[in-house]
């Protein structure tokens, strides 16, 4: 890492670390029923939801970086504070098990709040990894399948 680091243009702002934080993927069914509420993943997904949709507006748009922090200050930013207090509440109100699988994606989330608003602070900060969790996929599957 150092040494790509080395290459970067000296004026460039400091890079931004993506990578999951968690260790494994959850399983969405166990014993062949759902474990996550369905109620409270709507939720969670439409807000979601909203915050992509506003990406995808800034890139359809061809909005420059700073435009498009701009974008998602005014309109994610109220989108990810209403979901944040919705998290908080689901423990403080005590509607969610902290040990269930939604408390432990909950604390997850709140854990890891501030790399996943980083779009809101930073220019050209990406919503997400997937690009490069698709291509670290591919080389797993190949190490994987060359085992057997």
């Amino acid at each position: 890492m150092a040494a790509v680091l080395k290459q970067r243009a000296k004026q460039s702002p400091p890079p931004i670390q993506m990578c999951d934080a968690f260790a494994k993927h959850p399983k969405s069914i166990r014993g062949g029923e759902s474990f996550w509420p369905t109620e409270e993943c709507r939720y969670v997904l439409e807000a979601l939801g909203e915050v992509y949709y506003n990406d995808a507006t800034a890139r359809e748009q061809a909005l420059s970086a700073g435009d498009r922090l701009t974008l998602h200050q005014k309109q994610s930013g109220p989108v990810m504070e209403q979901l944040h207090a919705w998290l908080e509440a689901q423990f403080a109100e005590k509607k969610t098990e902290p040990n269930s699988g939604l408390g432990k994606a909950i604390t997850y989330l709140l854990r890891h709040l501030k790399g996943l608003t980083a779009f809101l602070r930073h220019a050209g900060a990406p919503l997400d990894n997937n690009i490069c969790e698709l291509a670290l996929k591919r080389a797993v599957l190949h190490r994987k399948n060359a085992l057997f």
